[in-house]
Formats: C-alpha cells, sequence, structure tokens
C-alpha cells in the first residue's frame, strides 16, 4: 500500500507541482515547528492531549495538507513529534507492572470517506510514528478500531451534543479480544469538542480497554 501511494504522490506531484508555500513547510523540521507553533491549550481530559493551538494559520495550513491532500512529508515530521511526546507520556501512561507495550490505533474513516479522499490521515500520521519507533515502544493494530457506518462530517454540526450524536455507536472493534486489559494510544488530525476521540474510547472500553490516550496534532 505504501509502494503504490508513494507512486501515486510521485505522478500527482510531477502532473501537479506543488507551490512554493508548500515546499516551504515541507522543509520546516520538528524542532522548528516546535518553536514556531503555539501549544495548545491543556484539555479537560487529562487523557486527551493536542499539540498546536488549530487558531494559529501555519496550524491550519498544515491540518489541510495532511488531511485533503494526503502530505507525507508532513505527515512524517508530525510523527517524529508524536512519537517524542508519546514516549515521554508513556511514563505516566503505562503502569511499570504493565506487561504488555501500548497499542497504537489511528481514528478511523468510513469506507466512503476513504474512498472519496484516498486516505485516512490519521493512519498516515500513526504509520510515521511508528516508522519512528525504533526502540519498539508500541504494537501498531491498524483497523481494529473501524467505523462501521458513515457519519456526516463534524464540520456540518453545531454543537458537541449534536457532534456526540452524529457519532453514537459508529465506531466498532473488530476482534474485541485484541483489546481487553491494553493501554490504547489512538491519534488524530484535530479535536474540537473531542467527539470523535468519546465515540473511540466508548467502542475500545466496551471492548474491555483498561486505559485510552487520545493524541491530536490540533485543538
Amino acid at each position: 500500500m505504501n509502494f503504490l501511494a508513494n507512486i501515486k504522490n510521485a505522478f500527482a506531484d510531477f502532473l501537479f507541482p506543488k507551490s512554493r508555500r508548500v515546499l516551504e513547510l515541507e522543509a520546516l523540521s520538528a524542532d522548528m515547528l516546535t518553536d514556531i507553533l503555539p501549544q495548545a491549550e491543556n484539555l479537560k481530559d487529562k487523557n486527551t492531549v493536542a499539540l498546536f493551538d488549530y487558531s494559529h494559520p501555519m496550524v491550519k495550513e498544515i491540518i489541510w495538507e495532511l488531511k485533503y491532500n494526503g502530505n507525507t512529508e508532513i505527515a512524517r515530521t508530525l510523527g517524529e513529534m508524536f512519537y517524542d511526546y508519546i514516549r515521554h507520556a508513556a511514563l505516566n501512561f503505562i503502569p511499570d507492572d504493565s506487561k504488555h507495550r501500548p497499542i497504537l490505533m489511528p481514528i478511523p474513516v468510513s469506507g466512503k470517506r476513504r474512498s472519496e479522499r484516498g486516505w485516512n490521515q490519521s493512519e498516515l500520521l500513526a504509520e510515521q510514528i511508528i516508522k519512528h519507533d525504533s526502540e519498539k515502544m508500541m504494537r501498531y493494530m491498524p483497523g481494529q478500531l473501524y467505523k462501521c457506518r458513515h457519519t456526516e462530517s463534524q464540520t456540518k454540526t453545531a454543537s458537541k451534543k449534536e457532534r456526540l450524536e452524529n457519532l453514537a455507536n459508529s465506531m466498532k472493534i473488530l476482534n474485541p479480544s485484541s483489546v481487553a486489559g491494553e493501554h490504547i494510544v489512538i491519534v488524530d488530525d484535530v479535536t474540537t469538542t473531542g467527539a470523535t476521540f468519546t465515540e473511540a474510547r466508548r467502542a475500545l472500553e466496551t471492548a474491555g480497554a483498561k486505559k485510552v490516550l487520545c493524541i491530536a496534532v490540533a485543538h
């Protein structure tokens, strides 16, 4: 899949050369982004975090490139940042007596959404996080958390209540025994009201997950 995606990206770059602005964003290292971009405010849920403030124009540009253009270069840089955060957060997230490494999962999209875009931006992030995991700190299980029904874009809902209703029971676990008693790390591009993470956590905890840490690029 990655090989085919790389060919597709190379072909697209040849037919539609990237703008100077996109190339500038791709050239920024993880350290540079950390210095430039404002941190997101702490969220009410201690087990849900975001790296950057979505109101910043550059953060919006980065999210757009990741979500709507499937930019793997930006995903690679964000993956490095996510991994560094998870590596340090794991000291508090995973108890010393835990027998298993935490499981990394991307927020899923419906088949319709994947067909429209050609990718899942959360999977792009998760794949890059695992590539940086030279310490083999996590296990990657894509597809275990899946979207069992298509839902309208969250941008079309006006409140947290509507967002929760829109997403209610839209996610399931393929094999519940694979997450029972486990510590799970879920990644996504943006969290606004937290409704998407809430639904993912519901599905995981219903299947028996012990603890769920949710991390987004921006809030």
